[in-house]
């Protein structure tokens, strides 16, 4: 799977100049492990919790007069949106590391964590597990046996991570906040859903982000023909309070995201029981849409 799903609305980003004390709030504040530090668009430095305990506070430096540049891990790896986690798990084991910014043409547009690659099962656990012992300096089968012990509060949170993401992909394709795009997701898949057969319904929603499967198994069944693009869009509409224009925006890039979202052979199913106006809407890009 591609970097993209790492791709994120926003990231915190410090000057070289940024007081350690700054970025220990940020990293507080936004309950998050590292900062960016970047001037002038492009990525500098890298700055960790870790950082802050070692190198600040383990010698003992003032936080409100040390800078972000005095103490930032640097030059710092990266990849782009169109690398894959395969990639990125090398990456960490080449350069021992956790963390490594998404960079598209020389803007930093997310960062993919080893914490994500756990939880998504992007490899076997126990290179993941490797790769977590070598940071440590633990050796041993033990963190395996911890995972292992810990697998129920782990799907839980990878159900919640990887519908994040979707949400994500969908606040990227439309410009819509959290709340709208959560609205706006049930609003278009509780239209496919009811508009293709039970089964073909049934085998799409078991593509779909664990977290969204419960309210949209619960839906009548289909196919039910007068769902078209048009019923969409006003249902759009009048859900988010937007115009006509809109609406049609939002439809084609949350059509998009749902395509991105499952296997091509999975939408070549949903197409055949779709008619051309709505295969179109429920295709695929290679390239997310600029709105």
């Amino acid at each position: 799977m591609s970097l993209k799903w790492y791709l994120r609305p926003r990231l915190v980003v410090l000057q070289p100049s940024a007081s350690t004390l700054e970025a220990a709030r940020a990293i507080e504040n936004n309950n998050i492990g590292a900062v960016v530090v970047g001037e002038k668009g492009t990525i500098v430095g890298m700055v960790t919790d870790r950082d802050l305990a070692v190198r600040l506070v383990g010698q003992g430096l003032d936080a409100r007069t040390t800078t972000l540049a005095e103490i930032m891990t640097t030059p710092v790896a990266t990849l782009g949106p169109n690398d894959s986690q395969s990639d990125a798990i090398r990456l960490m084991q080449e350069r021992n590391i956790r963390r490594i910014p998404l960079v598209d043409n020389g803007k930093i547009v997310g960062i993919v964590t080893l914490d994500d690659l756990l939880l998504d099962e992007a490899a076997p656990l126990e290179e993941l597990a490797a790769v977590v012992q070598v940071q440590l300096g633990e050796g041993g089968p033990t963190a395996p046996r911890r995972e292992a012990r810990d697998r129920h509060s782990a799907r839980a949170a990878r159900a919640e991570s990887t519908y994040g993401r979707f949400l994500n992909l969908v606040r990227l394709n439309t410009g819509l906040d959290s709340g709208l795009a959560e609205t706006a997701v049930e609003t278009v898949l509780s239209a496919l859903i009811r508009r293709l057969s039970s089964g073909e319904a049934r085998d799409l929603i078991a593509q779909l982000p664990s977290l969204l499967q419960p309210g949209l198994k619960s839906l009548p069944p289909g196919p039910d023909t007068l769902i078209t693009r048009e019923t969409i869009e006003s249902d759009l509409v009048r859900r988010l309070d937007i115009d006509p224009v809109r609406a049609a925006i939002v439809l084609r890039a949350v059509g998009v995201t749902i395509a991105q979202s499952v296997s091509a052979g999975e939408i070549e199913d949903v197409h055949s029981q779709l008619p051309e106006v709505l295969r179109s809407t429920f295709s695929g890009l290679p390239e997310f849409m600029s709105i």
